[in-house]
Protein backbone atom coordinates (compact mmCIF):
# COMPACT_ATOMS: atom_id res chain seq x y z
CA UNK A 1 0.00 0.00 0.00
CA UNK A 2 1.86 3.56 -0.86
CA UNK A 3 1.80 6.49 1.29
CA UNK A 4 -0.82 9.19 0.80
CA UNK A 5 0.69 12.77 0.15
CA UNK A 6 -1.40 15.74 1.51
CA UNK A 7 -1.11 19.45 -0.49
CA UNK A 8 -1.65 22.58 2.01
CA UNK A 9 -2.38 25.43 -0.64
CA UNK A 10 0.01 28.55 0.51
CA UNK A 11 -1.69 30.63 2.94
CA UNK A 12 -3.12 33.97 1.08
CA UNK A 13 -3.26 37.35 3.02
CA UNK A 14 -6.13 39.33 3.04
CA UNK A 15 -6.43 42.20 0.97
CA UNK A 16 -7.72 45.26 2.60
CA UNK A 17 -6.35 48.21 0.22
CA UNK A 18 -9.72 48.57 -1.34
CA UNK A 19 -11.06 49.10 2.55
CA UNK A 20 -8.19 51.51 3.23
CA UNK A 21 -8.75 53.30 0.33
CA UNK A 22 -12.46 53.74 1.22
CA UNK A 23 -11.43 54.64 4.49
CA UNK A 24 -9.24 57.28 3.00
CA UNK A 25 -11.82 58.85 0.71
CA UNK A 26 -14.19 58.59 3.65
CA UNK A 27 -11.47 60.36 5.79
CA UNK A 28 -10.89 63.67 3.27
CA UNK A 29 -14.44 63.74 2.71
CA UNK A 30 -15.21 64.16 6.26
CA UNK A 31 -12.04 66.67 6.72
CA UNK A 32 -13.80 68.65 3.74
CA UNK A 33 -16.93 68.76 4.57
CA UNK A 34 -15.68 69.90 8.38
CA UNK A 35 -14.16 72.55 6.41
CA UNK A 36 -16.93 73.45 4.28
CA UNK A 37 -18.97 73.63 7.39
CA UNK A 38 -16.42 75.76 9.39
CA UNK A 39 -15.96 78.38 6.62
CA UNK A 40 -19.83 78.41 6.06
CA UNK A 41 -19.91 78.74 10.16
CA UNK A 42 -17.65 81.62 10.08
CA UNK A 43 -19.20 83.09 6.98
CA UNK A 44 -22.67 83.39 8.83
CA UNK A 45 -21.37 84.19 12.29
CA UNK A 46 -19.87 87.30 10.00
CA UNK A 47 -23.02 87.83 8.23
CA UNK A 48 -24.89 87.94 11.64
CA UNK A 49 -22.12 90.26 13.07
CA UNK A 50 -22.74 92.47 9.75
CA UNK A 51 -26.61 92.34 10.17
CA UNK A 52 -26.47 92.98 14.29
CA UNK A 53 -24.59 96.09 13.10
CA UNK A 54 -27.01 97.17 10.67
CA UNK A 55 -29.98 96.58 13.40
CA UNK A 56 -27.76 98.37 16.02
CA UNK A 57 -28.10 101.35 13.68
CA UNK A 58 -31.61 101.70 12.49
CA UNK A 59 -32.79 103.35 15.03
CA UNK A 60 -30.22 106.60 14.43
CA UNK A 61 -30.50 106.23 10.60
CA UNK A 62 -35.00 106.44 11.35
CA UNK A 63 -33.68 109.46 13.42
CA UNK A 64 -31.77 111.16 11.19
CA UNK A 65 -33.86 110.62 7.90
CA UNK A 66 -36.91 111.48 9.81
CA UNK A 67 -35.08 115.13 10.97
CA UNK A 68 -34.33 115.73 7.18
CA UNK A 69 -37.92 115.04 5.57
CA UNK A 70 -39.13 117.80 8.46
CA UNK A 71 -36.39 120.40 7.38
CA UNK A 72 -37.22 119.90 3.59
CA UNK A 73 -34.04 118.27 2.98
CA UNK A 74 -35.52 114.99 1.69
CA UNK A 75 -38.97 114.08 0.27
CA UNK A 76 -41.19 111.76 1.85
CA UNK A 77 -40.58 109.24 -1.09
CA UNK A 78 -36.53 109.33 -0.58
CA UNK A 79 -36.98 109.29 3.28
CA UNK A 80 -38.97 105.77 2.59
CA UNK A 81 -36.41 104.69 0.09
CA UNK A 82 -33.82 105.27 2.32
CA UNK A 83 -34.76 103.39 4.95
CA UNK A 84 -36.23 100.30 2.59
CA UNK A 85 -32.81 100.47 1.29
CA UNK A 86 -31.03 99.87 4.62
CA UNK A 87 -33.37 97.26 5.61
CA UNK A 88 -32.71 95.34 2.82
CA UNK A 89 -28.91 95.65 2.96
CA UNK A 90 -28.75 94.52 6.06
CA UNK A 91 -31.68 92.27 5.53
CA UNK A 92 -33.50 93.02 8.83
CA UNK A 93 -37.04 91.76 7.54
CA UNK A 94 -36.65 88.53 8.89
CA UNK A 95 -35.30 89.17 12.39
CA UNK A 96 -33.06 87.45 14.48
CA UNK A 97 -33.28 83.82 15.65
CA UNK A 98 -32.70 82.27 18.53
CA UNK A 99 -28.97 81.51 19.61
CA UNK A 100 -27.44 79.25 21.97
CA UNK A 101 -24.01 80.04 24.04
CA UNK A 102 -22.26 78.99 26.86
CA UNK A 103 -22.74 80.61 30.50
CA UNK A 104 -19.82 79.50 32.06
CA UNK A 105 -20.94 77.13 34.23
CA UNK A 106 -20.89 73.34 35.02
CA UNK A 107 -24.23 71.19 34.02
CA UNK A 108 -25.43 69.62 36.85
CA UNK A 109 -26.30 66.34 36.09
CA UNK A 110 -29.06 65.88 38.45
CA UNK A 111 -31.33 68.37 36.47
CA UNK A 112 -33.02 68.46 33.25
CA UNK A 113 -31.98 71.73 32.61
CA UNK A 114 -28.43 72.22 30.90
CA UNK A 115 -26.83 74.91 32.75
CA UNK A 116 -23.77 75.37 30.77
CA UNK A 117 -25.88 76.40 28.27
CA UNK A 118 -28.45 79.53 27.16
CA UNK A 119 -30.51 80.56 24.75
CA UNK A 120 -30.93 84.22 24.10
CA UNK A 121 -32.60 85.98 21.22
CA UNK A 122 -30.39 89.57 20.20
CA UNK A 123 -31.96 92.73 20.91
CA UNK A 124 -31.02 95.51 18.38
CA UNK A 125 -32.35 98.02 20.38
CA UNK A 126 -35.78 98.67 18.55
CA UNK A 127 -38.23 101.78 19.59
CA UNK A 128 -40.60 98.87 20.17
CA UNK A 129 -39.24 95.43 20.89
CA UNK A 130 -42.36 93.66 20.29
CA UNK A 131 -42.07 94.98 16.12
CA UNK A 132 -39.46 94.20 14.16
CA UNK A 133 -37.44 96.28 11.01
CA UNK A 134 -40.72 97.41 9.48
CA UNK A 135 -41.74 99.51 12.33
CA UNK A 136 -39.54 102.28 11.24
CA UNK A 137 -41.15 102.39 7.74
CA UNK A 138 -44.68 102.67 9.24
CA UNK A 139 -43.22 105.20 11.89
CA UNK A 140 -42.50 107.27 8.91
CA UNK A 141 -45.24 106.82 6.95
CA UNK A 142 -47.55 107.63 10.09
CA UNK A 143 -45.41 110.79 10.77
CA UNK A 144 -46.03 112.15 7.37
CA UNK A 145 -49.03 110.79 6.11
CA UNK A 146 -51.21 110.48 9.33
CA UNK A 147 -53.86 112.89 10.97
CA UNK A 148 -52.08 116.31 11.47
CA UNK A 149 -48.65 114.85 10.11
CA UNK A 150 -46.40 116.40 8.20
CA UNK A 151 -48.23 116.18 4.96
CA UNK A 152 -51.31 117.86 6.63
CA UNK A 153 -48.45 120.63 8.17
CA UNK A 154 -47.18 121.34 4.75
CA UNK A 155 -50.49 121.22 2.76
CA UNK A 156 -51.95 123.81 5.21
CA UNK A 157 -48.84 125.94 5.04
CA UNK A 158 -49.08 126.47 1.28
CA UNK A 159 -52.92 126.56 1.10
CA UNK A 160 -52.60 129.59 3.57
CA UNK A 161 -49.37 130.90 1.56
CA UNK A 162 -51.30 130.84 -1.46
CA UNK A 163 -53.89 133.09 -0.61
CA UNK A 164 -51.90 135.29 1.02
CA UNK A 165 -49.74 135.79 -1.98
CA UNK A 166 -52.60 136.43 -4.22
CA UNK A 167 -55.41 137.43 -2.13
CA UNK A 168 -53.47 139.25 0.82
CA UNK A 169 -55.51 137.48 3.55
CA UNK A 170 -55.79 134.17 4.80
CA UNK A 171 -57.60 130.93 3.98
CA UNK A 172 -61.23 130.85 5.74
CA UNK A 173 -61.94 127.74 7.81
CA UNK A 174 -64.08 126.48 4.70
CA UNK A 175 -61.64 127.77 1.94
CA UNK A 176 -59.07 125.75 4.03
CA UNK A 177 -60.69 122.31 4.38
CA UNK A 178 -62.06 122.48 0.69
CA UNK A 179 -58.36 122.83 -0.90
CA UNK A 180 -57.60 120.17 1.54
CA UNK A 181 -59.88 117.71 0.45
CA UNK A 182 -58.94 118.40 -3.14
CA UNK A 183 -55.19 117.91 -3.03
CA UNK A 184 -55.72 114.53 -0.90
CA UNK A 185 -58.60 113.81 -3.92
CA UNK A 186 -55.69 114.87 -6.23
CA UNK A 187 -58.49 117.39 -7.59
CA UNK A 188 -56.09 119.09 -9.28
CA UNK A 189 -53.69 116.34 -10.94
CA UNK A 190 -50.20 115.99 -10.15
CA UNK A 191 -49.72 119.95 -9.92
CA UNK A 192 -50.43 120.09 -6.35
CA UNK A 193 -50.16 123.63 -4.25
CA UNK A 194 -49.55 124.86 -7.67
CA UNK A 195 -53.20 123.52 -8.84
CA UNK A 196 -54.12 125.31 -6.09
CA UNK A 197 -52.53 128.52 -6.88
CA UNK A 198 -54.55 128.51 -10.76
CA UNK A 199 -57.62 127.81 -9.49
CA UNK A 200 -57.37 130.76 -7.31
CA UNK A 201 -56.04 133.04 -10.15
CA UNK A 202 -58.91 131.82 -12.35
CA UNK A 203 -61.73 133.08 -9.22
CA UNK A 204 -64.01 135.82 -9.53
CA UNK A 205 -62.13 137.57 -6.27
CA UNK A 206 -58.65 137.36 -8.01
CA UNK A 207 -59.86 138.77 -11.51
CA UNK A 208 -61.87 141.49 -9.36
CA UNK A 209 -58.51 142.06 -7.72
CA UNK A 210 -55.64 141.97 -9.65
CA UNK A 211 -54.98 141.23 -13.60
CA UNK A 212 -54.69 138.15 -15.17
CA UNK A 213 -52.46 138.13 -17.46
CA UNK A 214 -49.15 140.35 -18.66
CA UNK A 215 -50.22 142.55 -21.11
CA UNK A 216 -52.25 144.00 -18.29
CA UNK A 217 -49.75 144.38 -15.98
CA UNK A 218 -47.62 146.12 -18.75
CA UNK A 219 -50.36 148.96 -18.91
CA UNK A 220 -50.97 149.08 -15.41
CA UNK A 221 -47.46 150.12 -15.19
CA UNK A 222 -48.10 152.48 -17.84
CA UNK A 223 -51.19 154.38 -17.72
CA UNK A 224 -51.89 152.81 -14.25
CA UNK A 225 -54.96 150.33 -12.95
CA UNK A 226 -57.95 149.82 -14.12
CA UNK A 227 -61.00 151.58 -13.52
CA UNK A 228 -63.90 149.71 -12.03
CA UNK A 229 -67.12 149.48 -12.75
CA UNK A 230 -70.12 149.79 -10.11
CA UNK A 231 -69.88 145.59 -9.09
CA UNK A 232 -65.87 146.25 -8.51
CA UNK A 233 -65.40 144.45 -11.88
CA UNK A 234 -62.28 145.77 -13.95
CA UNK A 235 -63.55 147.51 -17.08
CA UNK A 236 -59.91 147.35 -19.33
CA UNK A 237 -60.63 151.27 -19.30
CA UNK A 238 -57.32 153.79 -17.47
CA UNK A 239 -57.78 157.21 -17.44
CA UNK A 240 -54.23 159.03 -18.04
CA UNK A 241 -52.92 162.05 -15.49
CA UNK A 242 -52.29 164.88 -18.35
CA UNK A 243 -50.94 167.67 -17.26
CA UNK A 244 -51.85 170.72 -19.92
CA UNK A 245 -49.12 172.68 -19.42
CA UNK A 246 -46.97 170.91 -21.01
CA UNK A 247 -48.43 171.19 -24.68
CA UNK A 248 -46.86 174.60 -26.46
CA UNK A 249 -49.84 177.21 -26.69
CA UNK A 250 -49.89 179.84 -29.86
CA UNK A 251 -50.59 183.40 -28.76
CA UNK A 252 -51.65 184.23 -32.50
CA UNK A 253 -54.92 183.38 -34.40
CA UNK A 254 -53.21 180.45 -35.45
CA UNK A 255 -57.15 179.43 -36.78
CA UNK A 256 -57.24 182.23 -38.86
CA UNK A 257 -53.59 181.67 -40.74
CA UNK A 258 -54.03 177.95 -40.63
CA UNK A 259 -57.83 177.36 -40.92
CA UNK A 260 -56.99 174.49 -38.52
CA UNK A 261 -58.45 174.69 -34.98
CA UNK A 262 -56.31 173.23 -32.55
CA UNK A 263 -56.80 170.83 -29.29
CA UNK A 264 -56.27 172.83 -26.27
CA UNK A 265 -54.28 171.10 -23.47
CA UNK A 266 -56.97 171.46 -21.02
CA UNK A 267 -59.50 169.66 -23.70
CA UNK A 268 -56.59 166.62 -24.07
CA UNK A 269 -57.00 166.58 -20.04
CA UNK A 270 -60.15 166.13 -20.29
CA UNK A 271 -60.42 163.67 -22.28
CA UNK A 272 -58.01 161.58 -20.61
CA UNK A 273 -59.77 162.18 -17.42
CA UNK A 274 -62.73 159.38 -18.16
CA UNK A 275 -61.85 155.80 -18.47
CA UNK A 276 -60.43 154.68 -21.93
CA UNK A 277 -59.38 151.81 -23.79
CA UNK A 278 -55.64 151.21 -24.78
CA UNK A 279 -56.07 151.70 -28.21
CA UNK A 280 -57.53 155.37 -27.38
CA UNK A 281 -55.18 155.94 -25.36
CA UNK A 282 -52.36 155.11 -27.41
CA UNK A 283 -54.34 157.31 -30.65
CA UNK A 284 -55.20 160.39 -28.42
CA UNK A 285 -51.31 160.32 -27.57
CA UNK A 286 -49.99 160.47 -30.77
CA UNK A 287 -52.49 162.54 -31.52
CA UNK A 288 -50.30 165.11 -28.63
CA UNK A 289 -47.62 164.54 -30.12
CA UNK A 290 -48.73 165.64 -33.77
CA UNK A 291 -50.59 168.39 -32.04
CA UNK A 292 -46.94 169.84 -30.82
CA UNK A 293 -45.05 168.98 -33.28
CA UNK A 294 -47.92 171.03 -35.97
CA UNK A 295 -47.72 174.28 -33.50
CA UNK A 296 -43.70 174.22 -32.92
CA UNK A 297 -43.74 173.89 -37.06
CA UNK A 298 -46.23 176.96 -37.58
CA UNK A 299 -44.32 178.91 -34.89
CA UNK A 300 -41.04 178.10 -36.76
CA UNK A 301 -42.75 179.14 -39.96
CA UNK A 302 -44.34 182.36 -39.09
CA UNK A 303 -41.35 183.52 -37.43
CA UNK A 304 -39.39 183.26 -40.76
CA UNK A 305 -42.65 184.82 -42.58
CA UNK A 306 -41.73 187.79 -39.65
CA UNK A 307 -37.92 187.68 -40.83
CA UNK A 308 -38.53 187.24 -44.56
CA UNK A 309 -41.07 190.27 -44.89
CA UNK A 310 -38.18 192.49 -42.51
CA UNK A 311 -35.39 191.63 -44.69
CA UNK A 312 -37.63 192.12 -47.75
CA UNK A 313 -38.66 195.83 -46.27
CA UNK A 314 -34.62 196.11 -45.29
CA UNK A 315 -34.02 195.73 -49.37
CA UNK A 316 -36.99 198.11 -50.30
CA UNK A 317 -35.69 200.66 -48.15
CA UNK A 318 -32.53 200.33 -48.97
CA UNK A 319 -32.96 200.18 -53.16
CA UNK A 320 -35.09 203.63 -52.70
CA UNK A 321 -31.94 205.28 -51.24
CA UNK A 322 -29.60 203.71 -53.36
CA UNK A 323 -31.61 205.17 -56.16
CA UNK A 324 -31.78 208.83 -54.35
CA UNK A 325 -27.95 208.29 -53.93
CA UNK A 326 -28.22 208.19 -58.17
CA UNK A 327 -30.20 211.02 -58.93
CA UNK A 328 -28.22 213.02 -56.39
CA UNK A 329 -24.93 212.36 -58.35
CA UNK A 330 -26.67 212.81 -61.48
CA UNK A 331 -27.67 216.12 -60.47
CA UNK A 332 -24.07 216.88 -59.54
CA UNK A 333 -22.55 215.69 -62.68
CA UNK A 334 -25.50 218.23 -64.86
CA UNK A 335 -24.36 221.27 -62.52
CA UNK A 336 -20.68 220.62 -63.03
CA UNK A 337 -21.41 221.19 -66.98
CA UNK A 338 -22.25 224.28 -66.54
CA UNK A 339 -19.45 227.63 -66.36
CA UNK A 340 -20.56 230.48 -64.51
Amino acid sequence: MGSKTVYNAPKVEKDDSFAKYLEYQQQKEDRLQAQADKEKAESAAKDLTRRKSGASGLGDLYDRTSSQLQSGLISFQGAQDKLQSYIDKYDLTAGFTPETRDTGVEDDPDTEIDESKETFTFDPGYADPTKGAGQYLSNLQNMYQGEGGLLSQQRTSGIQLAYKDLLGREATQDELSGAMSNLQLQSYGGAGIQGLRDSIKSSQEYTKKFNDNYLDNYYDTMYGEQTTDAEGNKTKKRTFNFDASLLPSYSGDLADKTNVNITTGEQFADYFSEGRTIAELESQQQNIRDTRKFLFSAGLTNLQGDIDKETQRIKNEGAKDIAKIGQASDMYKLLGGFNF
